[in-house]
């Protein structure tokens, strides 16, 4: 989000490549941790180390390949993330398939009052990210780019490269599964 007086992504980005590296800098920390939790999500159960290799890694090709990115194309988040996807697809191709659905204690909230809502809050995480994890990659993809990064469904279907309406479709059935998940987790 561009705060009054900010310039936007684009500016920041055409900044950057006649060589202003503060430009860079800026759209980084403006992006820094909705990327790193998209990746962290797409990615779990990974040890935090590699998403932190792969998210330095994403934003290593991001300055590289700044000079593709076109105004007229694309919003700058949209190139961002396609580029980020393309970096987490190529990394979930090349690793075995992983069946753990731990959660994650550093994503558990610290913030709950004693330590039966403390319990609570854990189990809810678990839950999710249980669900997360059985959802399909797409499914999984398009849940985070919406509720994460706040794109559109219009932006995930460029970011991902489907059809708008096979975008739609992806995160309508990762809520469903999601909801259905919560809901077993609120019964049991």
């Amino acid at each position: 989000m561009v705060v009054a007086n900010e310039p936007a992504d684009e500016e920041l980005i055409a900044r950057y490549l006649r060589g202003d590296m503060g430009a860079f800098d800026r759209l980084y920390r403006r992006h820094d941790r909705k990327t790193f939790a998209f990746i962290r999500q797409m990615l779990h159960p990974t040890d935090r180390a590699t998403v932190e290799d792969l998210h330095q890694e994403g934003w290593l090709a991001v300055a590289s390949k700044a000079a593709s990115f076109t105004p007229a194309k694309a919003k700058f988040s949209t190139w961002l993330y396609t580029v980020l996807r393309n970096r987490v697809v190529d990394h979930l191709r090349a690793r075995p398939p992983q069946g753990d659905d731990e959660a994650d204690p550093d994503l558990l909230a610290s913030s709950a009052n004693g330590p039966e809502q403390q319990l609570v809050s854990k189990r809810l995480v678990q839950a999710v990210e249980g669900g997360l994890l059985r959802l399909s990659v797409e499914q999984r993809e398009a849940f985070l780019l919406f509720t994460v990064v706040e794109l559109s469904l219009a932006e995930i279907a460029d970011v991902t490269q489907a059809h708008p309406e096979t975008a739609k479709t992806r995160l309508r059935y990762a809520r469903e599964a999601l909801r259905h998940r919560l809901s077993e987790w609120r019964d049991g």
